[in-house]
């Protein structure tokens, strides 16, 4: 049973993700993905690799049984008064 229940709560972990929707304006949103045992912080310098001046995130997930997260990110433009993201 104590087997069950643990198996049924990382199911349900597993799932967890924080989504954030931003409006349309027009730019093309890109996925980064980082698997294994990296944290947040390997996505991060994957986008600002892609994103040198700035990105904003529109939808992190995180799966703790396949050990992958996947966070949406779109490149700011050279006119954009948004605080680029450092992380």
């Amino acid at each position: 049973m104590n087997k069950k229940l643990v198996l049924l709560l990382l199911c349900l972990l597993a799932g967890c993700g924080m989504k954030n929707t931003k409006p349309g304006d027009g730019r093309q949103w890109l996925e980064v993905s980082c698997s294994g045992f990296a944290d947040w912080t390997k996505c991060h310098e994957k986008a600002r690799r892609l994103c040198p001046g700035g990105y904003d995130v529109s939808n992190q997930e995180e799966s703790l049984i396949a050990q992958r997260r996947t966070m949406q990110v779109a490149c700011q433009r050279e006119s954009s008064t948004a605080p680029a993201v450092s992380k």
